[in-house]
């Protein structure tokens, strides 16, 4: 990932915590998720750029879910350090629940960026666990599953109910992007 797109991942991972005071590993994933998949459908772009992929419990952003693995590793990588020094597990608190250690830098996260993380925070942060990782085996989940492999922006944009101009205009950034390297 990209510096830019690693600051934005840590504003965000920082606004869910905070709202949230303490979360796990699997919520804050889910939370990320939906916030982005609502994003995809309604402005034709994620609110972070992490891959999700689509593991047994639901979709997991890939680069996020590395960071975390290693917070109680000594060893990391760098992009990793701006995601896991701003992040620490309470004390007498399971090894995958998170608290975070400053606020987020709000000039990373857009207006709308900020209105869908709400949104999922407020209709997900006290959902049951397994609810929350059944309801998020959507149609995008369905179609890699099998694989464990990446999850198309496409497929996570029509799962959210994207309109037909959402998804053409999706397509085209994504060819674009491909193109461009």
């Amino acid at each position: 990932m990209e510096k830019d797109d690693v600051l934005k991942l840590k504003a965000a991972v920082l606004y869910v915590v905070n709202k949230c005071g303490k979360v796990g590993f699997l919520r804050l994933f889910k939370i990320l998720y939906f916030a982005n998949r609502a994003h995809y459908a309604k402005y034709g772009r994620g609110v972070i750029n992490d891959t999700f992929c689509a593991l047994p419990k639901g979709p997991v952003p890939t680069f996020l879910y590395d960071a975390l693995k290693s917070i109680s590793s000594s060893r990391r990588a760098a992009d990793y350090s701006i995601i896991v020094d701003c992040l620490y597990n309470p004390e007498n608190e399971e090894y995958y629940v998170l608290k975070a250690k400053e606020q987020p830098d709000m000039d990373e996260l857009s207006v709308s960026d900020i209105e869908c993380l709400d949104k999922s925070i407020g209709d997900y942060k006290n959902m049951d666990i397994n609810k929350l990782s059944s309801i998020s085996h959507d149609s995008a989940w369905e179609e890699r599953r099998s694989s464990h492999g990446r999850m198309s922006n496409l497929s996570i944009a029509k799962a959210g109910g994207a309109n037909e101009a959402m998804l053409e205009y999706i397509k085209e950034k994504d060819l674009i992007d491909s193109l461009l390297g």
